[in-house]
């Protein structure tokens, strides 16, 4: 287990103030993708400040690893409030200039199908957020090797957008796929990584970190309002008089209870 594992936090700025700050340094980006900052901030800044409130619940968690960290934003605000973060990504270099002007830690890392490049034990938070959705190769090897290098009392928070939503519900019942093959595989030369390859049930998620040897503490559901179209506010709407469970993403936070190898068997 890594001797710095349990430093404390650095100096944390506040929520707003991180925020302004990655919202300003998005909105300076150039290049080709400057729009894919721009939109992924328009459309998930909301996710991220539930986010980062999610781990400042969680504990003084000061090292804490982010897979699959592009574009970054995450990582730059986990940083901001004064974590000692790791990001790993399949192609770091893609938003080289975000990273250098946050000063970022980002490795490059194929998470399907190398090892993460980290000590055994050596974090006391895992995020995988928005990510769990795009593994298309082995997805069980994703959630061991987390496993692997959180500490004994470590959390994982694991986002993924949840099959029963109502959109998600609403595509299928007009006969159309949860997300569209040529849209999703095209976005492998577009943007570097894989769209989504399929969504996952809550008892899905949970069958897949209770597998590998975590514990689950919650299992929670959540949409972010939007107020940027008519569609998007009908959806808000409709999620205020629905069961939870129909709402958009799954929230999973899980604990790893022993510092023992991972003995799971999946059928």
């Amino acid at each position: 287990m890594a001797n710095d594992q349990q430093g404390m936090l650095t100096h944390r700025l506040p929520e707003q103030e991180a925020m302004n700050i990655v919202q300003a340094t998005v909105e300076s980006q150039k290049g080709v993708f400057r729009d894919w900052h721009v939109t992924n901030w328009t459309a998930h800044a909301e996710r991220y400040r539930a986010d980062l409130r999610l781990v400042t619940s969680l504990g003084d968690a000061a090292a804490i690893l982010e897979v699959g960290s592009a574009p970054c934003h995450m990582t730059a605000l986990l940083q901001l409030s004064g974590y000692s973060v790791v990001g790993v990504d399949r192609a770091p270099g893609r938003v080289a200039d975000f990273i250098e002007q946050m000063n970022l830690d980002v490795r490059e890392c194929d998470i399907e199908r190398a090892p993460l490049p980290f000590a055994d034990g050596r974090f006391l938070g895992v995020l995988l957020c928005e990510t769990f959705e795009h593994l298309r190769v082995d997805p069980a090897f994703v959630i061991s090797e987390i496993n692997r290098v959180l500490a004994p009392g470590g959390f994982l928070l694991l986002t993924t957008p949840n099959v029963y939503s109502l959109p998600s519900l609403a595509r299928h019942l007009t006969g159309r796929s949860i997300a569209d093959p040529l849209t999703e595989f095209g976005k492998l030369r577009g943007l570097g990584h894989m769209g989504h390859v399929r969504e996952y049930s809550s008892r899905e998620v949970i069958r897949f970190v209770q597998a590998f040897g975590l514990a689950v503490q919650s299992v929670g559901y959540r949409y972010h309002e939007s107020k940027r179209g008519r569609r998007e506010r009908i959806l808000g709407l409709a999620y205020k008089v629905v069961p939870r469970r129909f709402h958009r993403d799954i929230v999973l936070i899980a604990r790893k209870t022993s510092d023992g190898p991972c003995l799971a068997v999946l059928p």
